[in-house]
């Protein structure tokens, strides 16, 4: 007889502060027929209507307690502003529900160890969002770095621009919560900077030794929090890695860059070209068509779940993520 599929994994999402991930992620898990999106939880219910129009869940709740002691609950989506997010983590390991997280993790290490340490003692599984690792654009880079065709890297360079996010869709409330130094740990840079210090954890393999860098205000000079950031990194391998993030596009624009240089050979895209190049030592650029880097949690949710394939970015790299963001804006804010 051929095996019974496994129920799905019965999903519920708390907090859409940071609804660029959060309701993306909803609709994923509202059309795979591996999951069950079984809660939506906010604060507002007008956000959770919202959503539960565009993906047809019919249970809503303002209070997170109400799924994190629900039985029929298996893991919990938290994308709340970062402030919220560690207490919810922690109250979801305890009740031994697996997780995926907003980015970053916590303000501060303090409160990631707490996430660690509940994560680690529960042995559930942990997916940060800003880990991309199987989308297209990441396995061929991957491919690229374990064939030797890159060769050692020596160099990187990743940039993201972006305009201001909005506090909703739709909305002209301004960037909300992004820009609030009460409920982030930092503005334009580690809003995306926490995705490509993921990838360059990834590509490089080699720990920081030594960051330096910039902030500013370059076109929102009353904003609280920086809209310009550049870090450089020295990694104790001897490479040198720059990531750029600004908030400085005009509105409604965004676009992705990087180049990463090898002993054996450099990789570089672009967004805005919608291309990727290879050019090989001593030789020259081929282009191609830019891979999708679409988000995957759910796709590594459901693989460590049900397949036991353990996530190649961990609660512990998401704890790493964060400590490498605190160590640049403390060199530049002194």
């Amino acid at each position: 007889m051929p095996e019974e599929a496994p129920a799905p994994l019965r999903i519920a999402v708390i907090g859409f502060d940071h609804w660029y991930a959060a309701i993306p992620f909803a609709r994923r898990v509202a059309a795979d027929p591996a999951a069950r999106l079984v809660a939506l939880v906010d604060r507002d219910p007008a956000r959770t209507a919202h959503v539960a129009h565009l993906t047809g869940c019919t249970r809503t709740s303002t209070d997170p307690a109400t799924v994190l002691s629900d039985p029929e609950v298996d893991a919990i989506a938290c994308f709340t502003s970062v402030d919220q997010n560690p207490e919810l983590c922690v109250a979801a390991a305890r009740a031994g529900k697996h997780i995926v997280s907003v980015k970053p993790l916590a303000l501060t290490l303090a409160d990631a160890d707490r996430v660690v340490a509940e994560v680690e003692r529960a042995g559930i599984v942990f997916v940060p969002s800003e880990s991309r690792h199987t989308s297209p654009l990441a396995l061929r880079l991957r491919e690229l770095l374990d064939s030797g065709r890159l060769g050692e890297p020596r160099a990187g360079t990743f940039a993201m621009d972006s305009g201001l996010p909005s506090a909703w869709p739709g909305s002209t409330e301004g960037p909300g919560w992004w820009a609030d130094p009460a409920r982030t740990a930092g503005g334009a840079w580690i809003d995306h900077a926490v995705y490509q210090i993921d990838r360059v954890q990834a590509l490089f393999r080699s720990p920081v030794a030594h960051v330096t860098g910039t902030v500013g205000n370059l076109v929102h000079p009353g904003l609280p929090v920086e809209d310009y950031g550049h870090a450089v990194f020295t990694l104790e391998s001897g490479a040198v890695v720059t990531v750029e993030d600004t908030w400085i596009a005009p509105p409604g624009t965004s676009s992705t860059r990087a180049l990463v240089v090898g002993s054996e050979g450099a990789v570089q895209y672009s967004t805005a070209t919608g291309t990727l190049g290879f050019a090989p030592k001593g030789g020259e650029w081929a282009f191609s068509r830019l891979p999708d880097d679409t988000f995957d949690t759910l796709d590594v949710l459901l693989a460590a779940v049900r397949e036991g394939t353990a996530p190649r970015s961990t609660v512990r790299t998401a704890r790493q993520t964060l400590a490498t963001c605190l160590a640049f804006y403390a060199a530049v804010r002194g």
